[in-house]
């Protein structure tokens, strides 16, 4: 095929390609605010600091391999425990009242961090 045969071509095959990939389904959650979550990697929770709503529901979800606690510190004004948590569970917590509210793992107590909520 002559050389000035296959560069029409290319582009062609390019815009489909790039038009294959393009996604043209709607996303129902556009524009509206992600439910909270805090995921447990690497033995640390991340965010190490979430700030929230009054009235947030906030899912904390296990990816290592092993087990980990999601465990209010003590005099906290809300008492929450999640038990232990295998990989890929969830646990979930409501706050509704304003505060600062530091968690740990039982399991890892090194591991902390804090949900403030305004």
């Amino acid at each position: 095929m002559p050389n000035h045969m296959r560069t029409p071509i290319f582009v062609v095959l390019a815009a489909f390609v790039f038009a294959s990939c393009a996604k043209d389904d709607v996303d129902p959650a556009a524009g509206e605010d992600k439910a909270p979550v805090v995921t447990i990697a690497a033995s640390r929770f991340g965010p190490r600091e979430l700030t929230v709503d009054v009235g947030a529901t906030v899912t904390f979800v296990n990816t290592d391999p092993f087990a980990h606690t999601v465990t209010s510190r003590p005099g906290s004004a809300l008492v929450f425990a999640s038990g232990d948590l295998a990989q890929s569970e969830e646990f979930t917590v409501t706050f509704d009242e304003p505060g600062s509210y530091a968690y740990f793992c039982e399991i890892h107590p090194t591991m902390r961090a804090q949900v403030v909520v305004k």
